[in-house]
């Protein structure tokens, strides 16, 4: 990772990790099913020692479950429900009865550089089998009920390794474009479908990515 620019020819991806989101990178090589993961972001929560130390400084209260410590949680006395509520983040966006104790809206930003790493990886050119770059940026919702590598071998063969029906070589850009905004929607919603319990009765999360 590189913390600033080196020159005006470098290209830079800047992730800004904050809220609930898993941000992640993936490399795939030509080969169907050959994905590496480049980098994770950290996910923000409360059990983690630097952040429990600002909120407990600020008379935060976190709940860490014994067993399942990322499902960690900042209570607070709401005052508008009036009751006791979780937040199951350390740094977020407009939750602000958590902001008074320590939940902050600071992203962790890193930068890494787009450039070198698709040159690292035999990627970067024209030639047939350069290696693709991908992110995704998804909620808990998604990465709580499904693997990193599980969502990046779905996502990298939907985009990359499969036509969308239809698709005519001789047919108007028009068509082609539209169909392959079609397959990329298609793809995300078999991935979203893949990580919601298989009884409706049962609580999912918000999925988005």
């Amino acid at each position: 990772h590189n913390e600033e620019n080196q020159n005006d020819k470098n290209i830079n991806n800047n992730n800004l990790n904050i809220n609930h989101n898993q941000i992640v990178q993936h490399l795939q090589t030509p080969i169907q099913g050959s994905i590496t993961i480049h980098h994770q972001n950290r996910r923000d929560k409360p059990h983690l020692p630097d952040e429990m130390a600002r909120i407990q400084q600020l008379g935060g209260r976190i709940h860490i479950p014994p067993k399942h410590p990322m499902g960690s949680r900042v209570v607070v006395r709401s005052s508008v429900h009036k009751e006791d509520i979780g937040l199951a983040m350390s740094r977020s966006i407009g939750d602000w009865e958590w902001g008074k104790v320590g939940v902050i809206p600071d992203p962790i930003v890193e930068v890494v550089d787009l450039k070198s790493l698709l040159l690292e990886n035999g990627g970067g050119g024209a030639e047939e089998g350069s290696a693709r770059m991908f992110v995704v940026a998804g909620s808990d919702g998604l990465f709580d009920a499904r693997k990193v590598e599980f969502v990046a071998k779905n996502l990298a063969l939907g985009f990359f390794e499969s036509i969308p029906d239809g698709i005519d070589a001789t047919g108007d850009w028009n068509d082609v474009h539209r169909r392959y905004n079609e397959h990329g929607l298609n793809v995300a919603r078999e991935l979203v479908t893949a990580a919601s319990p298989m009884k409706p009765e049962m609580y999912r999360d918000d999925i988005s990515f």
